[in-house]
């Protein structure tokens, strides 16, 4: 072999073996999921930065007397009171009139497309962007499916299916699929995924279109509010830890 064959074989062996690591190593980044994604019950969050003081537009906790509202029956008071502060806050943010939150409601979309529903009317569509569901194995393996769904008729591939396990010090491993499991998942598939595990939690992100022209996009996590984004006329409303007082916060831009 001369010597100028020997050069090129090592050159092609060398991007061989790059290309092989960048694309088959397994994926510990967080990046792989939406940023609206709910955090993984049962495994360590692994994100040490303490939660910041909340700034000047953001909405903080209240007790129940601040907020002009007695406490509740709910298993959380203290959320009860922040999110009639929050939905007052939205209303002055986004210069909308909104519809009433009782003691006795829960906060999953029924109960918010009440609140936000009398400036924008009536849900005209509803699309879901993603879902994902956590189970956890009998080895305590705590493993995702996320469903993405591209929502464009024009597009061979209506969704597409990554399988997970997350690892407990923080980040993922994707676990392979063929690509006709992947691309255009059957029910059926889904479904024997989901029985490899008891149910941990699910999430569904959805973009909701109002008669007025306004989207609002949620995130449910196992069927109560857990984020939402509501944005009219230029301005806009995030809640984020929507289903504890603990978590929630939410930011008028």
């Amino acid at each position: 072999m001369s010597k100028k064959n020997a050069v090129i074989l090592v050159i092609v062996a060398a991007v061989i073996l790059i290309l092989s690591y960048c694309f088959l190593k397994p994926n510990h980044s967080a990046d792989v999921f939406p940023a609206d994604m709910p955090p993984a019950e049962g495994v360590p969050a692994g994100d040490t930065n303490p939660t910041p003081p909340p700034a000047d537009n953001e909405t903080s906790p209240v007790q129940a007397d601040e907020a002009g509202f007695l406490p509740t029956k709910m298993e959380d008071p203290e959320r009860f009171a922040m999110l009639q502060k929050s939905f007052k806050d939205l209303g002055a943010c986004l210069a909308v009139q909104t519809g009433p939150f009782g003691q006795n409601d829960d906060i999953n979309f029924e109960s918010l497309n009440t609140v936000v529903a009398p400036d924008l009317g009536e849900v005209v569509t509803q699309q879901e962007k993603w879902s994902t569901t956590d189970i956890k194995t009998n080895a305590g393996e705590i493993r995702r499916i996320f469903i993405e769904n591209t929502n464009d008729p024009d597009m061979p591939v209506a969704r597409v299916l990554k399988y997970y396990s997350l690892i407990p010090t923080g980040g993922q491993k994707e676990l392979p699929l063929a690509r006709e499991q992947s691309l255009n998942p059957s029910d059926t598939l889904i479904a024997s995924l989901e029985s490899d595990g008891q149910l941990v939690s699910k999430s569904i992100a959805r973009t909701v279109l109002y008669q007025n022209g306004d989207d609002l996009n949620v995130v449910e996590r196992n069927g109560k509010i857990y984020s939402f984004t509501l944005s009219h006329e230029g301005k806009t409303f995030n809640c984020t830890g929507v289903d504890s007082s603990k978590t929630l916060k939410c930011v008028c831009k």
